[in-house]
C-alpha cells in the first residue's frame, strides 16, 4: 500500500477540477492499484484549510468567490514545514495562477516533498530561481501541465533527449485560449465576442488580459527553452500583446465593456493576411538564437493552419525528425484538461516511488 498526502496550493478553476477528480477517483486507485490518496490541506491566498472534512464545502465556497479563511485556516508555510507520517509521501501540487509561490514550493522541497506544477511561475522566473528549485528536486519535480495542459509535451522533450536526439527547434501554438479566439474570429465572430465567449467557457482566465498579454505564452516558451537545455532569462523573450492599447490597466468591468473598441482594428489585421494564410499566435524556440512570441502570418498547409478551437500544436524539428517533423496536438485549454495533466503526474509519481 502506498500512502500519499496532498498539499494543494490554489483552488481556482483548475484547482477545483483537480480536487473533484481526486475525490471521485481515489477509491478506484485504492482498489485497483493500492494507492491511498488523501488531502492534508488546500490553500488559497488567505491560508491553508487543513483536513478533508470541509473540502466539498470549500470547493463550493471558492466557486462563489469566497476565501478559505471563512472556514478557519493555518499559515500555508506552517503546513509545508510540518512532517508527514513516516509511511506517507507528501506531494505539493502548485496550481496557483499568477505565480508568486516559488518560496512555498521551496519549503515543500526542503521538507522532502514531491512537487507537481501547473503553475508556470516557478519555472519561468530568473535562471537563479529556476536552478534553485530544480537542483533541490532531482527526481521529485513533475510539470507536464505547465505546457499543453494534458498533452504530453514535457515528457516528449524528455524522451527525445533521453534517447540521444537533439532538438533543433520547437514551433508551437501553445495557448488554447488564443487558438480558440483566433479560430472564432476567422469563423466570423468579433474579437470582443470571441474573448467574452472564451471567458464564459473557462478557456480564458477570469481577466482575459492574463492570456491576451502574451505573457502566458512567453512563460511556456521559457519552460520549453530550458527543457531543451538553453540558459535563458525572461527579459530575453519579447512577446506581442493583444490587449488593446489604453486598456491594459483599467478595471476588469471597464475592460470588458470597452473591448469592442478593438474589433475593427483586429478585423483589418485579419484581412491583411496573405492569401492561403492564417493568423496564429505562435512561439518559435530555436536551439540557438532569438525566441519569438507573437502573431504570425502562417500558411494554411502548415501544422498550425487547421487549428480549430482551443487546440495546441507543437512541432518538433530534431536531428532525427528533420525531413518530417514530429507534431503533437490536442486540446490545450479548459480546467478539466489541465487538471487531467496534473492527475497524470500525481499517478506517475505514485507508480514510480
Amino acid at each position: 500500500m502506498k500512502h500519499i498526502e496532498i498539499v494543494q496550493i490554489g483552488i481556482g478553476h483548475v484547482g477545483r477540477a483537480v480536487a473533484q477528480i481526486i475525490l471521485e477517483e481515489r477509491k478506484r486507485w485504492l482498489d485497483h492499484n493500492a494507492i491511498d490518496v488523501r488531502y492534508r490541506a488546500v490553500a488559497d491566498t488567505s491560508g491553508a484549510l487543513v483536513g478533508e472534512e470541509l473540502l466539498p464545502q470549500a470547493i463550493r465556497l471558492k466557486e462563489e468567490g469566497g476565501k478559505l479563511s471563512e472556514f478557519g485556516v493555518e499559515k500555508t508555510e506552517d503546513v509545508l514545514r510540518s512532517e508527514p507520517d513516516s509511511d506517507t509521501l507528501r506531494v505539493v501540487i502548485d496550481l496557483a495562477v499568477h505565480g508568486g509561490t516559488h518560496d512555498l514550493d521551496i519549503l515543500g522541497a526542503e521538507n522532502g516533498s514531491y512537487l507537481v506544477l501547473s503553475n508556470k511561475g516557478p519555472l519561468s522566473g530568473s535562471t537563479a530561481e529556476y536552478r534553485r528549485l530544480t537542483e533541490m528536486l532531482p527526481g521529485r519535480l513533475w510539470h507536464e501541465a505547465t505546457v499543453g495542459a494534458g498533452i504530453p509535451i514535457i515528457s516528449t522533450i524528455e524522451y527525445l533527449r533521453a534517447s540521444g536526439d537533439d532538438i533543433l527547434e520547437i514551433q508551437a501554438s501553445p495557448s488554447g485560449t488564443l487558438g480558440y479566439i483566433m479560430s472564432e474570429v476567422e469563423g466570423g465572430s468579433s474579437f470582443s465576442g470571441a474573448v467574452k465567449k472564451a471567458v464564459e467557457l473557462h478557456y480564458a482566465e477570469p481577466d482575459p488580459r492574463d492570456d491576451l498579454s502574451g505573457l502566458d505564452v512567453a512563460r511556456k516558451a521559457i519552460i520549453l527553452a530550458r527543457k531543451m537545455g538553453r540558459d535563458i532569462e525572461p527579459e530575453e523573450i519579447p512577446y506581442e500583446s493583444l490587449v488593446p492599447e489604453g486598456l491594459e490597466a483599467v478595471p476588469l468591468d471597464e475592460f470588458m465593456e470597452r473591448l469592442p473598441e478593438a474589433d475593427e482594428a483586429f478585423r483589418k489585421r485579419l484581412l491583411a493576411v496573405e492569401e492561403h494564410h492564417m493568423l496564429r499566435y505562435l512561439a518559435k524556440i530555436p536551439k540557438e538564437g532569438e525566441v519569438e512570441v507573437g502573431l504570425k502570418d502562417t500558411p494554411v498547409e502548415s501544422p498550425f493552419g487547421p487549428i480549430n478551437g482551443p487546440e495546441n500544436v507543437f512541432d518538433f524539428h530534431t536531428r532525427r525528425y528533420s525531413d518530417v517533423t514530429l507534431t503533437v496536438a490536442g486540446p490545450g485549454a479548459g480546467p478539466e484538461r489541465t487538471a487531467s495533466g496534473v492527475v497524470f503526474d500525481l499517478l506517475d509519481i505514485a507508480h514510480k516511488i
